[in-house]
């Protein structure tokens, strides 16, 4: 806000700030800068578990901040055109239209047929049948003038403040959407944002000097920079042109005379998005639309979001760290990214990057990788500020095994020790003298503790059998697998920890060369009922089967996911060329959930053997009687 004098409608003050926002509590804040720190000041430490710590990288954001502040050459080159990019995207509103108008605010496209702005300037659909959008309303372009088109689309939420309003206009086919993201990290105290807008009505302007962030709530942030009357409904960038927040009040400090302005975290609303949707009470396809332009993932929540641990009450969750009281959870997953070794492009480091930070797990077992291609994959990793670590099995050639997992929430331990033990198992051989295992699986303990009450703790076994449909090869498989469960019988004696086991088997299930896996009492094959279902794993050529499993023992839980229990991540139908110049294989992941402390697991039966009953031991009880009827 530029005067306190100003009159003009549809600009709320201080009194339109949310009630209802809070505080981050302390964990959930330094896990936040901590995340944000390493794009800038590359901090050594992983997790940021003091106040000490977190405000002196609070200070090296500053100080960046500070240093390109006093001149655009600091900035890159792209950011003049990334933000006239999203500029396009940007209209004003005349709310009323023509005719009768109220007031004026500004807002902007979300996907092709759709606009978002504040509920406070389009309150109802009967007043935004009669706004319109102006587009291209800025000295030198085209005047691009459209109806708003409630009976399309029309959601509003007045505490969060944002409506979504349906529009239609062929004109519209060239301006690429500014997309809505899932990810809470993508600001914290002393960045700079970057607001577009139609301060007072006029013609498009952007306010980039003078904008640090103040504060950041759990659905607001707050800061300083240049808005009048006009601007609410504003895409609040930061400097990467990352949307962060929509713009909807301000008022001035009367101690220094400076302008607070408050933005909805733009998370927060998605939050709300994802919550509507999944809940299916407004199950269309305009919501549809926009939940699918959101391709991103929440850091603390991973590739599955809340499903398997959400409470189905709560539509309101837009932090992880606010799971407080429900199921801790850890994200686990499987990949053969095809010859991921050290002479590859920097290109497909950038894309198998892509896909890592997209799908976010706790732990993902790699198979075909060498270690300074994964050097450089976590070195770009860290660019977008995630910060991963492996460990790594070297196997006889090129293609090694290795467990890649995020350092803040996950720690992993190589047990050679279980290899020892086994090693007469793992070196057994067929009756043609052919070995079961050309490369030995890797063998690994975890521990998925950050954002947990209870640390999940299990086994990790990543296999990558040999390749190829002929018979010693199949016998070779065959022999692995009834050593393989051997093995795990072993590890539930003597570990007392839950096991996963997954990877490239290069094997599919129906037939009996897995058959000593999938028919052990005590495991569980995630993928069996996709084998049935024409699902594939590896998509390289006309050959495309279902060869990627994970396989777990009966006391681990997993998360549902839409009505299953594994996902196969067909990045193939999303990625374009993606066999060409990513993998011929894609992502097998789950979610292990851990439903408390103190109960009974039981497996279920027949369809239903993906299910489990918990029962509670109560305290001071050291036996517990089960009989079925």
């Amino acid at each position: 806000m530029k005067s306190k004098k100003s009159k003009i409608p549809l600009c709320p003050g201080k009194n339109f700030f949310l009630k209802s926002a809070n505080d981050l509590d302390p964990e959930t804040f330094r896990r936040l800068v901590g995340r944000r720190s390493r794009i800038f000041v590359k901090p050594e430490q992983g997790v940021v578990k003091t106040k000490k710590v977190r405000k002196s990288l609070e200070a090296g954001i500053d100080k960046f901040f500070e240093k390109i502040h006093m001149g655009a050459d600091f900035l890159p080159a792209r950011f003049l055109t990334d933000g006239a990019t999203k500029s396009d995207a940007v209209c004003r509103i005349k709310v009323g239209g023509d005719q009768s108008p109220r007031g004026y605010g500004t807002g902007f496209l979300i996907t092709k047929n759709l606009i978002i702005t504040n509920n406070h300037v389009l309150r109802n659909q009967e007043i935004s049948a009669t706004s319109i959008a102006e587009f291209g309303y800025e000295k030198g372009e085209e005047l691009i003038r459209i109806a708003l088109d409630p009976d399309r689309f029309f959601l509003t939420h007045q505490e969060l403040d944002f409506t979504i309003v349906g529009c239609n206009d062929s004109r519209l086919d060239e301006i690429i959407p500014v997309q809505l993201l899932r990810n809470p990290a993508t600001v914290t105290r002393n960045e700079r944002v970057n607001i577009i807008q139609h301060p007072k009505a006029r013609k498009k302007e952007i306010a980039i000097h003078d904008n640090k962030v103040l504060r950041i709530k759990n659905k607001v942030i707050h800061y300083r920079t240049d808005t009048e009357p006009g601007s609410s409904g504003s895409p609040v960038f930061n400097n990467n042109w990352e949307l962060i927040a929509l713009h909807h009040a301000g008022w001035y400090e009367d101690s220094d005379d400076q302008a607070i302005n408050e933005g909805v975290r733009i998370s927060a609303i998605v939050a709300y998005l994802l919550n509507l949707y999944r809940n299916g009470s407004r199950r269309n396809e305009g919501l549809k639309a926009v939940v699918d332009s959101i391709t991103d993932t929440s850091p603390y929540l991973g590739f599955f979001d809340v499903f398997g641990v959400e409470n189905p009450n709560d539509s309101q969750e837009v932090e992880v760290p606010d799971f407080q009281g429900t199921p801790d959870f850890a994200d686990i997953g499987f990949w053969n990214i095809e010859h991921f070794n050290n002479g590859i492009t920097n290109e497909r480091v950038n894309d198998v990057a892509d896909v890592i930070s997209r799908l976010s797990m706790d732990a993902m077992g790699l198979t075909e990788v060498q270690s300074e291609a994964l050097d450089r994959l976590i070195d770009k990793l860290s660019e977008s500020g995630d910060n991963m670590n492996y460990v790594m099995l070297n196997v006889p050639g090129s293609q090694d095994i290795a467990i890649l997992y995020d350092d803040d929430t996950t720690d992993i331990v190589l047990r050679g020790d279980i290899a020892d033990r086994h090693e007469d198992r793992l070196n057994a051989k067929t009756t043609s003298g052919k070995t079961a295992f050309p490369r030995h699986p890797l063998f690994a303990e975890c521990v998925v503790s950050a954002g947990n009450q209870t640390d999940v703790k299990f086994i990790m076994i990543v296999v990558h059998l040999k390749a190829f449909g002929d018979a010693q090869s199949r016998s070779r498989r065959k022999l692995a697998s009834e050593k393989l469960a051997e093995i795990i019988e072993d590890i539930r004696q003597n570990e007392n920890l839950p096991v996963v086991l997954g990877g490239d088997f290069n094997e599919q299930l129906d037939n009996d060369v897995l058959l000593s896996l999938t028919q052990t009492p005590d495991l569980f094959a995630m993928t069996a009922d996709d084998s049935t279902t024409d699902a594939i794993s590896y998509v390289g050529n006309s050959h495309r089967s279902l060869i990627d499993h994970i396989i777990i023992s009966r006391d681990v839980v997993a998360g549902d996911i839409s009505g299953d229990d594994a996902a196969i991540v067909r990045l193939d139908t999303s990625i374009r060329d993606f066999s060409d110049n990513v993998s011929d294989h894609v992502p097998v992941v789950f979610r292990m959930v851990m439903r408390g402390n103190g109960g009974l697991v039981i497996p279920g039966n027949g369809d239903d053997t993906q299910r489990v009953t918990s029962i509670d031991i109560p305290d001071g009880s050291n036996s517990v009687e089960v009989s079925f009827r």
